[in-house]
């Protein structure tokens, strides 16, 4: 069965031939236009059809084609020029698919190849009817004539327009083409104006020779060229290599990188030594760069990259650099309930403890330091094997309690502010990270039932110093003292049932009663039983 009109054997309707996923996006770019509607609205009307001396349309001079050229992988092969044949040049391939022939239009030669001569050609596609294999030239765009157009050819055109179903275009001789938005790229193109005037390469999909018009998809071109070079990356690609890539997209947990065949991904994890909270900021869409090769599987066709692991390790040199004791400047990265992480050095990151963060009491890490702020640290801990760093803030601050007895001698009257209160006393901030307590003996003459009765918190008071025991970290107050007159406040505490050595010239008080201290403490716990008690 032949088309009368064309002398040409009769074919299924070209969108039968299409698999059905790009079917299924040609009608929805088309929507209720035909191709012929969509190219007519902007393009301006071709030149007359050529005929042939007959007056019928020409018929391809190459040698018949499958109805799904997309059904058969590309592949590299290498052959020898048989034979040059009007348009046709014929190439010895032995062992390819059991065929040891095949063809490539003459069209692709800047001159006619030597005979005998060894060249490396692309297989297209397979024709059974003549048992050749359709060729073309490694790297050529076939620049056709209706002569040489056939579906799956892959040819050259430049876009002369755009409406909204796709791009308008014309092949070399004036032959007009369509090609829709979706058949544009591998990925979503959403501006189609930056294409005008650009020439692209695209597999031809439709032909209607009546109306001499082409559909062209330049995905299936791509995806094409993709497998074939995925084919040979899968042979050569190894877990260790350093391999060119270019960044395909961008995501939240990584970035998905192109090396020439496949996309690999850099999760965020590989994509630096220093934390990075948004991928994006390290690298863009199209940014070339270099990765290696840390994780393959073949049968899941999967490959896992790493950014920085093709810069050195900072924590090579950390050991080297960083010593228990050194002060060092860090910069807040981020906070934690449980402390600070500081960066120290470009991509060593150390942790800096709550309790470190400060000598006194803090609620959160925040009440101290905030993101982004320089800090002077104290190395406490380096462990480069582990990645793990340890600092302290208030190390590099100096221990408040170190000189704290010549500081704050006895019988010295200090400033505090009361921080909180027990049964028994309250703990006074006298600077910061230096506690004193107040006994309840100490709170005033009278019997005092309730610490709170005296004192608040928040409070701020002066406070007379019974005591400093720098070792321990004690320190001993006494509100009541303040008031005192110096030489009766210098007198020693004693131990013995909490007497207290009277001036000279003046009887000894008479001991107080062990009923007159709230809960039953004595005094004397001012010089022993509160001795152990560590602030």
């Amino acid at each position: 069965m032949t088309d009368s009109s064309s002398g040409h054997p009769a074919h299924p309707h070209p969108h039968a031939q299409l698999d059905a996923e790009v079917q299924r996006e040609l009608e929805e770019a088309l929507g209720d236009k035909s191709i012929e509607q969509l190219m007519d609205e902007a393009a301006v009307e071709a030149a007359a059809p050529q005929r042939d001396a007959d007056g019928s349309a020409p018929k391809p001079a190459h040698v018949g084609h499958q109805d799904d050229p997309d059904s058969y992988a590309p592949q590299m092969v290498r052959g020898r020029i048989h034979a040059v044949t009007g348009e046709d040049v014929f190439v010895e391939i032995p062992g390819v698919s059991g065929k040891n022939q095949g063809v490539v239009p003459l069209i692709q030669f800047e001159r006619p190849p030597r005979l005998g001569s060894i060249m490396d050609f692309v297989v297209e596609r397979e024709d059974e009817k003549e048992g050749l294999l359709i060729l073309s030239r490694e790297g050529a765009v076939t620049k056709t004539t209706w002569d040489h157009l056939v579906r799956g050819s892959i040819v050259e055109a430049r876009v002369t327009g755009t409406n909204k179903g796709g791009l308008e275009l014309e092949l070399v001789g004036g032959i007009r083409a369509f090609m829709p938005a979706s058949q544009i790229d591998l990925h979503h193109v959403g501006e189609l104006e930056p294409f005008i005037g650009q020439k692209l390469q695209g597999s031809v999909q439709e032909i209607d020779r009546k109306a001499r018009k082409v559909l062209l998809s330049r995905r299936s071109f791509l995806e094409r060229e993709k497998r074939v070079k995925e084919e040979k990356l899968w042979k050569e690609i190894e877990v260790g290599q350093v391999r060119d890539g270019t960044v395909s997209s961008v995501m939240e947990y990584g970035v998905f990188v192109d090396i020439g065949g496949a996309d690999g991904l850099v999760h965020v994890s590989d994509m630096s030594y220093s934390r990075v909270d948004k991928p994006g900021d390290v690298v863009k869409p199209g940014e070339a760069v270099k990765v290696k090769v840390l994780k393959l599987d073949a049968e899941k066709k999967r490959i896992s990259l790493g950014l920085k692991q093709v810069a050195p390790d900072p924590w090579d040199t950390a050991a080297q650099q960083l010593a228990v004791g050194q002060q060092v400047t860090g910069t807040v990265r981020r906070l934690a309930d449980f402390g600070a992480f500081v960066e120290v050095q470009p991509g060593v990151d150390g942790l800096l403890p709550v309790s470190e963060l400060s000598w006194k009491r803090i609620g959160k890490p925040a009440d101290v330091v905030k993101e982004g702020e320089v800090l002077r640290v104290v190395v406490l801990q380096v462990d480069p094997a582990k990645h793990r760093l340890t600092l302290s803030l208030k190390q590099a601050a100096g221990d408040p309690w170190v000189g704290a007895e010549h500081k704050y001698p006895r019988h010295a009257l200090v400033a505090g502010t009361v921080l909180s209160t027990t049964d028994f006393g309250a703990f006074i901030e006298i600077e910061a990270g230096l506690e004193g307590l107040v006994h309840i003996s100490e709170l005033a003459d009278r019997r005092v039932g309730q610490v709170t009765d005296v004192l608040k918190i928040g409070q701020q008071h002066q406070f007379r110093v019974l005591e400093v025991d720098e070792d321990n970290r004690r320190i001993k107050l006494s509100l009541k003292a303040v008031s005192a007159p110096v030489e009766e406040a210098s007198q020693p505490v004693t131990k013995d049932a909490g007497k207290v050595a009277a001036p000279a010239g003046k009887p000894a008080a008479k001991s107080r009663k062990r009923s007159d201290l709230k809960g039953g403490m004595s005094g004397n716990m001012l010089g022993t039983g509160l001795g152990d008690l560590k602030l």
